[in-house]
């Protein structure tokens, strides 16, 4: 409450010419020492109503019979008998605490008369105060006081406000509901974090009222919060001519306030917390909607997520007059987008759709709000999720807003009912407990795909930062060690990163939609990033191969295959041949998978270093899977796994060649410990080297911080090399030393390398060490080849040391034949379809103590004995060649 101070001069002229002889405010009538000094009418804890006098004089006054008024002249309270106020001294009359008596009002006046009713003094007020009382007591102006029945007047001092900086916005009022119901306001939350409301104050127009908001309360973005105001103590009503306003704990800090001069059923900001207050249908808890005007022109059909862009459709339920809708706009949920401008006229009964792109998409979720010329809103409609098809009214034109069954573009809806595909889908294959992987508070919004490198380091980019972060595990979380800003080769723009990708050999590739700083222009790109600077070096804009896409709809996953997985699988291209990877040129050593976020489509592409992208072939989606956002690749397997979002549950599917043809095979629900709501944009999977057969580690990752987390994990099953409980405890310690361990039934035998192939030029990064000794254990190093199922030779005349998976550091262990030749020889690996993958040099030098001749042969088959290994050995080395055996078996039967 603040006093006006003109017009209290106002009305003190105007009841001096009512009562004649008085002067200005404070008015006196008589020549009298009595003086009012302070009034009360809206006391701050309930108090009575008050009207305090003294005596500025030197003798005491008789009061008895002195009678005290408000503004209205039926009012009347008498001063009792022998009531005798000294010099200096003050009396309190409570006008409401008798028989008869009466309160005294926001707009009001107090009037004191001696019983023969002449007046004595009077002051008029046009608002409540705490009090008012005159500085200096009985010849001062009257002013804001505290109050102090009975005793000095102490001037309140003005309390300092201030504009609070908080994101919470006063969205939609109600006061005065047709149902009876409560008053109440809506907040809503803005920005990007959440905010924590607790002792926050709200008030009407009056500076005495503070209603206190929960202890506790808080709200996340885009959330809206409903307080009723007149349902505590401390509550108030909401007037016809009245306000609503906001203030952080203090009481002095203003967030945000709405005033009104006559009562609607409700008024909100249409869009919400950004657009203009207008009569509103009542919406508590969720987004406005504008009340019908008497406009003829409606939105009638919203695509949001469509493949080709997102339109506006609007309708002219007038069957006899067109509509000129020359300098109309369409505006959504975010201010700081640019309207979409309209032209040209509607015809009756007609239809017209805009696209507002590229000026803006439409998200999730997000509003639509039509104004005309003068910028009165015309119609809004606001949505929480993207519809399956569209949003449209149903009936066409007058109903309201539900989802239709098909797009109909500028014709009448499709109103017919939606008949939900079944979806076929099978029960989570790995573990089901989903826990955090980071600590809460690690990221924001916005985070998008992941992938694990060879070396276990975890990316994952985010959409709105442009951000590429690196982290590593410590325990059962992860942490951020880095982060770089990806930039366009040319160092600016703001690519909104959705996936990410790393090669065996460490290079980062990102997927884009769009660049941030060009506003909803689509730009499906692939993106070569450094990983040191966050500069693109190389960039793929895929539109030729996607076909049109929304801003918000383009490349969301990406994946790398290698290209001896590719030609493994005999991966076919588009002419139906199969994959050739000496057809093309530098491409990174593979191919790549990437998603399209609107249509569902997964597409393989080569990407060469000249900037060229040749599409391969393409796989459409299926109704359990209508959209794909993360990708995830088993390396040396046969299987990419891809990820949907809260759209369809969290589900995931595995694709598999067939054919060299990429199939879907399998669909998966989300596991049982993953809410389905989740925004899961990206999928991540650590397999174990030693055992393929092992559950896997999952990882996802969400677009919303949801409980503050963005990252979390199924822990996959430890990873041991696989045990065959039925073989039996060596009981003859015998030696033997493996030399060609022999494939299981029905596998494929390898083929060692030609010598002739053995150049320096087929080196390639294999590393050894420099010598070893007849049955000594040696560790074999394979760079990037973490996970592979290798082969490895002893040559020159080739001997298969053993069979397996590289592990996670990148080697494998082989075990040098007891009656090898000496001398030099070569350490050969090969992949699993026996492609080189290098040699090292090895000699092979005379243990101490060894009794061999050293003449002896390359053994081809079977095992020799030498005299110092034991039964034991031979035994556990045995026991090692079974198992060998079964870890081939078990990779090659998951693979199939």
């Amino acid at each position: 409450m603040r006093r006006s101070r003109t017009a209290a001069a106002c009305l003190t002229v105007a009841v001096s010419g009512l009562f004649a002889g008085l002067a200005a405010a404070p008015a006196q009538a008589t020549d009298s020492d009595i003086r009012i000094n302070e009034v009360q009418s809206n006391s701050a804890d309930d108090s009575p109503d008050f009207v305090e006098l003294t005596n500025v004089g030197s003798e005491p006054v008789d009061l008895s019979g002195w009678i005290i008024r408000d503004d209205d002249d039926t009012h009347t309270f008498t001063i009792a008998g022998d009531t005798e106020l000294e010099p200096g001294s003050f009396a309190v009359f409570e006008t409401n605490e008798v028989a008869d008596g009466f309160g005294l009002g926001s707009n009001d006046m107090a009037r004191l008369f001696t019983p023969d009713e002449t007046l004595v003094d009077s002051y008029t007020w046009t608002d409540h105060a705490f009090t008012e009382g005159r500085v200096p007591d009985g010849t001062g102006e009257f002013t804001d006081t505290e109050p102090t029945p009975g005793a000095a007047n102490v001037e309140r001092n003005e309390p300092e406000w201030y504009d609070a900086e908080e994101t919470i916005a006063v969205n939609e009022v109600m006061s005065d509901d047709p149902g009876d119901g409560e008053d109440w306001v809506e907040l809503v939350n803005y920005g990007e974090t959440e905010v924590d409301l607790s002792g926050w104050i709200l008030r009407d127009d009056s500076d005495l009222k503070a209603l206190p908001i929960a202890e506790g309360a808080t709200l996340a973005p885009g959330e809206f919060l409903v307080i009723e105001t007149n349902v505590t103590d401390d509550g108030f009503g909401l007037g016809k001519n009245d306000m609503i306003r906001v203030y952080v704990a203090d009481g002095l800090g203003l967030v945000d306030s709405y005033e009104w001069t006559e009562h609607a059923v409700t008024e909100g900001r249409v869009p919400d917390a950004s657009g203009v207050f207008v009569n509103t249908r009542p919406t508590p808890g969720s987004a406005n909607v504008a009340r019908e005007s008497d406009n003829p022109i409606v939105i009638n059909e919203i695509e949001s997520n469509g493949g080709i862009g997102d339109w506006v459709e609007l309708a002219n339920i007038d069957t006899e007059q067109s509509v000129d809708l020359t300098g109309w706009t369409i505006i959504d949920g975010d201010p700081t987008h640019e309207p979409v401008e309209l032209s040209g006229e509607i015809e009756s009964g007609g239809y017209r759709a805009f696209e507002t792109e590229p000026n803006f998409g439409l998200g999730d979720p997000d509003s639509a709000t039509l104004r005309d010329a003068e910028g009165t809103v015309v119609d809004s409609v606001a949505w929480q999720d993207h519809a399956p098809v569209t949003l449209g009214r149903c009936p066409d034109m007058t109903g309201d807003f539900a989802e239709t069954s098909e797009s109909t573009h500028e014709l009448p809806n499709a109103c017919d009912e939606i008949v939900e595909p079944e979806i076929e889908a099978e029960p989570w294959p790995f573990a089901d407990e989903v826990t955090d992987a980071v600590a809460a508070g690690t990221f924001g919004e916005d985070m998008s795909g992941i992938d694990i490198a060879t070396d276990g380091t975890l990316y994952a980019v985010n959409n709105g930062t442009s951000e590429l972060v690196t982290m590593v595990a410590e325990g059962d979380q992860y942490v951020v060690t880095g982060t770089q800003v990806v930039t366009y080769p040319d160092g600016g723009g703001q690519p909104d990163t959705e996936g990410v990708t790393v090669t065996e050999d460490g290079q980062i590739f990102a997927s884009t939609e769009r660049d941030n700083a060009a506003g909803g222009t689509s730009r499906p790109s692939v993106l070569r990033v450094d990983a040191e600077t966050g500069t693109a070096t190389h960039e793929w804009n895929l539109a030729e191969i996607t076909g049109q896409l929304s801003a918000n709809g383009g490349l969301e996953g990406i994946e790398w295959i290698s290209d001896a997985d590719a030609t493994a699988l005999e991966v076919r291209d588009g002419a139906g041949a199969v994959y050739d990877p000496a057809a093309y040129g530098e491409h990174f050593g593979g191919i790549f998978a990437v998603a399209v976020e609107s249509t569902g489509d997964v597409h393989l592409v080569v990407l060469e270093s000249d900037g060229t992208a040749t599409h391969l072939q393409s796989v459409a989606p299926s109704e359990a899977m209508p959209a794909a956002m993360g990708l995830d690749w088993r390396a040396g397997a046969n299987e990419l796994w891809v990820l949907c979002d809260e759209a369809c549950d969290n589900r995931t599917a595995a694709l598999s060649f067939d054919g060299g043809e990429l199939t879907r095979s399998t669909t998966y629900h989300a596991p049982s410990g993953m809410n389905p709501s989740f925004t899961n944009e990206g999928v991540a999977m650590a397999w174990c080297a030693l055992d393929p057969a092992l559950d896997p580690t999952v990882l996802w990752i969400s677009d919303t911080a949801h409980d503050g987390v963005s990252l979390r994990a199924a822990a996959g099953q430890e990873c041991v090399e696989p045990t065959d409980p039925s073989d039996p405890e060596p009981t003859d310690p015998g030696p033997t030393q493996p030399t060609d361990p022999a494939p299981p039934v029905g596998a494929e035998v390898p083929t060692p390398t030609p010598a002739e192939d053995l150049t320096d030029a087929t080196r390639g990064d294999v590393t050894v060490p420099v010598t070893a000794e007849r049955g000594e254990t040696i560790q074999v190093t394979i760079p990037g080849a973490a996970g592979q199922v290798v082969h490895v030779w002893l040559h020159s005349d080739p001997v298969l040391l053993t069979t397996g998976s590289v592990t996670t550091d990148g080697t494998i262990a082989v075990t040098i034949a007891a009656d090898a030749t000496l001398g030099d020889h070569q350490i050969v690996v090969q992949t699993e379809d026996g492609t080189l993958l290098g040699w090292a040099p090895l000699e092979l030098v005379e243990g101490a103590g060894s009794d061999t001749d050293g003449d002896g042969a390359l053994a081809t088959t079977g095992a020799a004995v030498g005299p110092g290994l034991g039964l034991a050995a031979l035994a556990a080395l045995l026991l090692g060649v079974l198992l060998l055996g079964a870890k081939v078996w078990v990779a090659r039967r998951t693979n199939a």
